[in-house]
């Protein structure tokens, strides 16, 4: 995530058992990880299909080829570090590296550039051990001086993700394949906070040459490079002839020669393509068709659980009804959203009742909105617009799912007398303009680039966690406060009790309408292979191949 510029599961929830055992394995505890160059195949789960273990198939995969995949968001810039719409974000974590990373399933941190980390001083002192054969696409090396550079970079104030690294005191290159770093104080999210795409490692030479060209002409260390990018159509992905992993018959990856993201932003022109054999893969199948999609000859339709939500931003600072927590809290209570998950999502999805996703650590379901008409109606009675307002919602153009939520929302307002007008925009000016501000509602859909809330609450609900609550405007001390402390709190059991108190409050008056959890899907032909999408909402590219 951060944000989703458009598009459009229900989960399992992670118990407390498991909370305890991946934090403190995998942010503190875990002393060196150890790892060879090569990943273990995605584990099957919850009827992934390509996570069907490609150590199994490995043996017959076929290399070379071009994969033309029908996206829906452009790319706006390929600056890691200056990056925060899912587009970019998404193809960033094909062509950099981060430090550490998310497997496959997503269900746990393993080693990425980092083969393994020592942590000590009680969590304070993290050490990584870089290893000695990855290289930039150009050729050179990728040392701890690269790190230090893109850290340093991460860090500056007009940097958009420098929340990112916010728990680091200090860092070093302690050699060319050892790299430091010192906390503020233990940080609980730490690991997770850099497998984030902000966090990924560029490298210096190149950024040094190119200055702002970065954003057109990256040069990572992943397993693609790009190799053509035309904004607004296509950006054309090479294969990495350094990139350092094989799979687990020592084959390097990626498999593929290239990948074309063709921008298609229209849901119904993605699956005719498709259909016709011009898109190899799509993403965001509309749910109405996925069934009919799915019987089409040599091609394959599916959802998988995801770490999203989609939700309604309200303006607090720019429009003052948003100011009146009952005026926001009639709003939500005047959605049906179990009806939406039925009407909309043919019940793949499910009500949302949290800004922290389920399936991320410390998800509460307790402090959702039932649908409750007559709640809504005495809300407003009693709120500083009793008579209703006008408003608009600014919506993204081709996007069917939000489109057909929005319409079923304006319908349901309407019975506590607020006019809502739908404003479709493309993707990347709504995007633009929930930036500045230049909204009164508008269209949002995050997932989370990871298993712990740090990042998206930063994002949407903490007024100085880096974009100011999503753009609405909302300060709320005491939740500000709450938040903090549960970035330091080590202990799972009492940070799971703060994130608790925090999902209330924000819940409660935050400016927000939370609607829905939805699913990954997408779709592809029959001779493509070992395609899909992690819970995060990731493309992992350089597994898929051709047949």
């Amino acid at each position: 995530m951060r944000q989703v510029r458009l598009t459009g599961g229900r989960r399992r929830s992670l118990s407390t058992g498991v909370i305890a055992v991946s934090i403190l394995a995998g942010l503190l505890a875990l002393q060196a990880s150890t790892a060879s160059g090569k990943r273990a195949a995605p584990a099957s789960t919850h009827g992934v299909s390509a996570v069907r273990s490609a150590a199994a198939d490995c043996s017959s995969v076929k290399r070379g080829g071009t994969l033309n995949y029908g996206v829906d968001q452009d790319v706006i810039s390929f600056d890691s570090a200056n990056t925060q719409d899912n587009g970019s974000l998404w193809a960033d974590m094909n062509i950099y590296d981060q430090l550490v990373r998310l497997n496959p399933d997503g269900s746990k941190i393993v080693p990425d550039l980092a083969t393994s980390w020592d942590v000590k001083q009680g969590g304070k002192v993290i050490v990584f051990h870089l290893r000695h054969n990855a290289r930039f696409y150009d050729g050179t090396p990728v040392t701890s001086a690269d790190v230090l550079f893109t850290y340093d970079r991460v860090r500056l104030p007009k940097s958009v993700v420098n929340w990112t690294l916010e728990a680091i005191k200090s860092d070093r290159a302690i050699d060319k394949y050892t790299f430091e770093v010192t906390l503020k104080k233990p940080w609980a999210p730490f690991l997770n906070d850099i497998s984030l795409w902000g966090a990924s490692i560029m490298s210096k030479k190149a950024v040094l040459k190119l200055g702002a060209k970065v954003k057109s002409q990256p040069v990572g260390s992943g397993p693609f490079y790009v190799s053509k990018f035309l904004p607004g159509q296509s950006i054309l992905l090479k294969r990495n002839p350094y990139y350092w992993e094989r799979d687990a018959c020592g084959k390097q990856y990626p498999y593929l020669d290239a990948v074309k993201l063709v921008y298609t932003p229209n849901d119904n022109t993605r699956i005719v393509k498709l259909e016709a054999g011009a898109l190899d893969a799509a993403i965001d199948v509309p749910y109405n068709l996925l069934a009919s999609v799915d019987k089409q000859p040599n091609i394959t339709a599916k959802t998988t659980p995801q770490l999203g939500i989609m939700a309604i931003n309200l303006n607090q600072r720019k429009f003052a009804p948003f100011r009146d927590v009952k005026v926001v809290q009639a709003m939500n209570y005047a959605i049906d959203r179990e009806a939406i998950v039925k009407a909309v999502f043919f019940g793949h999805a499910k009500a949302a009742t949290s800004p922290i996703d389920p399936g991320v650590y410390f998800h509460s379901d307790k402090y959702g909105y039932p649908f409750n008409l007559e709640k809504a109606k005495s809300l407003m009675k009693t709120s500083k617009y009793p008579k209703g307002f006008k408003v608009s919602l600014a919506t993204v153009s081709g996007d069917s799912i939000g489109n057909a939520v929005a319409v079923v929302m304006q319908s349901e307002l309407k019975q506590i007398g607020i006019d809502m007008t739908l404003q479709a925009l493309d993707s990347t000016t709504q995007f633009e303009r929930q930036t500045k501000k230049q909204f009164q509602m508008a269209w949002n859909y995050g997932t989370s680039d990871n298993l712990d809330p740090n990042s998206n609450m930063l994002y949407c609900c903490v007024s100085d966690g880096g974009a100011d609550s999503a753009n609405t405007g909302w300060k709320d001390a005491a939740a500000d406060a709450l938040y903090r402390r549960t970035q330091t709190t080590i202990n799972v059991a009492q940070r799971g009790k703060l994130l608790e108190q925090w999902q209330k409050i924000v819940m409660a008056k935050a400016p927000f309408m939370w609607l829905i959890n939805p699913t990954n899907r997408f779709a592809y032909r029959d001779n493509v292979h070992n395609f899909f999408l992690q819970n995060t909402a990731h493309w992992p590219l350089w597994v898929a191949w051709k047949s």
